[in-house]
């Protein structure tokens, strides 16, 4: 990591063609100089949130708490599920309710999809509450307008549609 800023981008979906992802595999590829943008990909094997076991050690708990800690800005791209948050972005943020990682935290969270508007809310309220600090004006939104899907959209369709 270099002397410059820090961004933690943080995909919703485990999905290997997810929007989302692809998403933030462009914003990546799009930093400038002085910005490590890292694309944080272990929410598959944070386990199960379970109060019992909160202080207990567990590396995959701590790494995901150590990269949120390390951020200067979190970007949050997760789809909407049955009207809802997706399960693996609920349960890695269940683990950090107590601890504090996203206090104060500046955070994006944009909404790629035009049918994802209850999750996102969902989603915006429980960072709010949890104390990130949400810059609207980081948070672009998909429209009927101004769509953000693209049929197989990769990380490089992404960058070369000038519109997105």
């Amino acid at each position: 990591m270099n002397d410059g800023k820090y961004v933690l981008g943080i995909s919703g979906s485990l999905r290997a063609a997810s929007l989302n992802s692809a998403f933030l595999r462009a914003m990546s590829l799009l930093c400038p100089a002085g910005i490590t943008f890292e694309i944080y990909d272990g929410l598959d094997k944070i386990p199960l949130f379970n109060v019992d076991h909160e202080s207990a050690q567990n590396p995959e708990v701590d790494h995901w708490r150590n990269a949120l800690s390390r951020a200067d800005l979190v970007v949050v791209a997760s789809p909407e599920y049955a009207h809802g948050v997706t399960g693996v972005i609920k349960n890695a943020l269940d683990w950090i309710v107590s601890s504090g990682e996203l206090l104060d935290k500046p955070l994006s969270l944009p909404n790629l999809s035009v049918r994802a508007h209850l999750a996102h809310s969902q989603l915006s309220e429980t960072l709010n509450v949890m104390g990130a600090v949400l810059h609207e004006e980081c948070c672009p939104g998909a429209t009927l307008a101004a769509p953000y899907t693209l049929p197989d959209a990769t990380e490089f369709v992404l960058i070369e549609n000038a519109e997105i």
